[in-house]
């Protein structure tokens, strides 16, 4: 019996010490930026939108529909009387700020429901296009949001890779992306739950971009309807990105 207690003794004290020590994935990753909103939008770190996108010919960007209440990010979509009673709608990037050729990306958030109010969290490379990596996105087709799907988008023809996943998110949630030389990994509250490994996985460098939109986004999506609630937010509680090694 002494030996035996003794055995596994040992055996608690290694298992302790391999859950202390970081895993040689983790050191992969070295944290690169974080960001809470406790003290408003810093601007010379992200833009926000202004003006018409070529995708989304329906939607109008507003740096007004950017704010911040709470220490909450707020990208807020309404009929904006100062714009003739148009929808409006708001939109971010760090594109002047941090483009890196792989990495890990993390974002809280939540997004009201409502008909015609899509959405998208993606990262758009620096230069060119495509690739784009869209780890969370949501036509404005039925807008209960109930699932988020992942898009690659990668070659000349424009190409993609499509995966979904299901949850309520009008609750909280924590999703990502992890970017390596040949995989990506989507991730939802610290669960995998897509893979991608291939050759057409981007290589150049990219920036995280986090918008709203109303209508189509080029190719599917109703405008908002009698059912749209008169304010539709997507809001974020904050962002961490990591690098690759």
């Amino acid at each position: 019996m002494p030996r035996t207690t003794a055995a596994l003794a040992a055996l608690c004290a290694a298992a302790l010490i391999a859950l202390a020590a970081p895993s040689q994935a983790s050191a992969a990753w070295k944290l690169r930026f974080v960001a809470g909103f406790n003290h408003g939008l810093n601007t010379s770190i992200w833009t926000r939108y202004n003006g018409t996108p070529r995708c989304c010919h329906n939607t109008l960007w507003r740096k007004s529909h950017v704010v911040v209440r709470g220490g909450v990010l707020r990208l807020q979509n309404y009929r904006d009387p100062a714009y003739g009673g148009r929808w409006v709608s708001g939109g971010i990037s760090m594109g002047r700020s941090l483009n890196q050729t792989y990495g890990r990306y993390r974002v809280r958030f939540r997004i009201g429901a409502g008909r015609g109010i899509g959405m998208c969290m993606f990262l758009w490379p620096r230069h060119g296009w495509p690739p784009e990596v869209d780890f969370a996105e949501e036509s404005s087709a039925i807008g209960q949001r109930r699932w988020e799907t992942s898009t690659l988008h990668y070659g000349s023809r424009n190409l993609m890779i499509h995966h979904r996943v299901h949850a309520n998110f009008t609750r909280w949630h924590t999703i990502g992306v992890n970017w390596r030389p040949g995989r990506i990994t989507y991730v939802l509250d610290g669960h995998n739950w897509a893979k991608i490994r291939s050759t057409v996985v981007p290589d150049v460098p990219m920036h995280l971009g986090i918008q709203t939109h109303v209508g189509t986004n080029g190719s599917t999506g109703p405008n908002p309807d009698a059912t749209t609630p008169n304010k539709v937010g997507l809001q974020i509680d904050w962002v961490k990105i990591w690098r690759w090694r």
